[in-house]
């Protein structure tokens, strides 16, 4: 036989009743005071709670998102919708007055909370997924307990509708990505500490001879048919992974549109200062003009793969040792392909926040490929890695296999996205812009292993 819940002694605060049902112990009246009161306070630690939060987990260097603001909405009306749910199951009738069940459900946000921000990253698949039952047996006596200390009767059928609510709000927010993310790691600077001192005015003053005797053994022949052409640039030396990158981008393309030899790579590789030409911007704008010298400008095309930090300027980081070096931002970019004469062009960019170029670079004679869109990180970018996330999906996975360039961006993106939502990170979201008539001339290009 349930027991009655007796009110002889003075019933808690709120605040006191809170903390009794967080540690799931029972509340034998219902709480005295201003529940709105309560509940003004805990929306407003838990809002300082997450953006703490998501301050940390953007570490070393954030950067304040003020785009992620509006999205902290959703979560207010799931609030207010999980109340309104509580409230119209609860039995029997009249139904609880909205103050104190909307106190109760903004007091089941904190262990959930921080479940989702903070064990995601640390616990792999198995163990995330039994922390989540574990989460949703605490949310469910939660409620239970909360409630019947609210109406004084027990309410199982009411707690398993919210529950069964919050997991519907999990399930929708992670479907439309709603992330209220008010910082952004910053990207990371290249420091060298403890190396030997780099002549750096000497080692730039023949980067132009360098990329001339590159350029030297690049030519087109006598053939009609149009020619692709292809430039690398690899923009941070202190991480591996990007020269690598475009050194697995230059093969594949060459292979694919058969591009023998007609290719250029300007590198940042702290490893080894001496084996290339170097990727800064004023040497990217010398390449530019060489390769247009050796171009038919008005049939071939230019296969441009960058691989770099980026951020939201737009603009990709550019770094190699001490050197002084220049960012290329979007407009630098556009500008040097505009003076070059180069009008047939697919350009590649695997870089965070790569989206922001395409705005800039877009007409009907070229292709922008984005690794991530213009307000989203991509990953895979440390020195553990040969990589990037995007560098596999697109160059090692999709584009050998691939009928036609937009095939193998539509694969990536989707193996990309299959991998970032098992990773449990926010989606880099790849863009691309395809240009009528430059999707028109890979077609009819009959080179290799080019668009069939």
């Amino acid at each position: 036989m349930m027991e009655t819940p007796t009110y002889a002694d003075a019933p808690p605060g709120w605040f006191r009743a809170m903390t009794r049902l967080w540690l799931l112990r029972r509340v034998e009246s219902p709480p005295s005071g201003n529940p709105m009161r309560a509940s003004a306070a805990m929306g407003g630690a838990w809002l300082l709670l997450w953006i703490a939060l998501d301050r940390w987990l953007s570490q070393p260097d954030p950067q304040f998102y003020a785009a992620g603001i509006p999205l902290l909405a959703w979560y207010g009306i799931s609030i207010l919708a999980l109340a309104a749910v509580l409230r119209w199951r609860a039995a029997p009738a009249p139904a609880p007055e909205f103050g104190p069940v909307l106190a109760l459900a903004l007091g089941a946000v904190p262990v959930p909370l921080l479940f989702a921000a903070v064990a995601a990253d640390y616990l792999d698949t198995s163990w995330f997924w039994a922390g989540a039952i574990l989460v949703g047996i605490y949310t469910l006596l939660y409620l239970a307990r909360g409630l019947r200390a609210v109406t004084g009767e027990t309410q199982r059928a009411a707690a398993c509708a919210g529950l069964l609510f919050v997991l519907g709000v999990v399930w929708a927010t992670d479907r439309l990505d709603v992330i209220p993310d008010v910082w952004a790691p910053g990207e990371p600077r290249a420091e060298q500490a403890g190396e030997s001192p780099v002549d750096g005015e000497s080692l730039l003053f023949e980067q132009a001879a360098r990329i001339d005797r590159a350029l030297a053994a690049i030519h087109r022949g006598s053939a009609t048919t149009p020619k692709a052409f292809f430039l690398g640039f690899a923009g941070v030396g202190d991480q591996k992974v990007f020269a690598q990158e475009i050194g697995l981008a230059s093969r594949v393309l060459g292979e694919r549109y058969d591009i023998d030899g007609r290719s250029l790579s300007l590198i940042n590789d702290q490893r080894d200062l001496d084996r290339a030409p170097l990727a800064t911007v004023s040497g990217l704008k010398y390449a530019l003009q060489g390769l247009a010298a050796r171009m038919n400008l008005d049939e071939d095309v230019l296969f441009l793969s960058i691989s770099s930090h980026g951020s939201q300027d737009p603009s990709i980081a550019v770094s190699n040792s001490e050197l002084p070096l220049d960012n290329l931002g979007d407009e630098d970019l556009a500008e040097a392909l505009r003076d070059s004469g180069i009008k047939w062009r697919v350009i590649i960019i695997s870089a965070c926040y790569a989206g922001g170029f395409i705005e800039s670079l877009q007409d009907p004679r070229t292709i922008v490929i984005a690794a991530a869109a213009a307000d989203r990180t991509s990953f895979g970018c440390s020195n553990d890695r040969d990589l990037t996330y995007f560098g596999e999906a697109f160059y090692r996975d999709a584009l050998p296999a691939a009928g036609s360039l937009r095939e193998a961006f539509d694969a990536a993106k989707t193996a990309i996205a299959k991998r970032e939502h098992l990773e449990r990170v926010d989606p880099s979201n790849p863009q691309a812009f395809f240009g009528a008539k430059m999707q028109a001339k890979l077609a009819a290009m009959s080179a290799g292993a080019g668009e069939k």
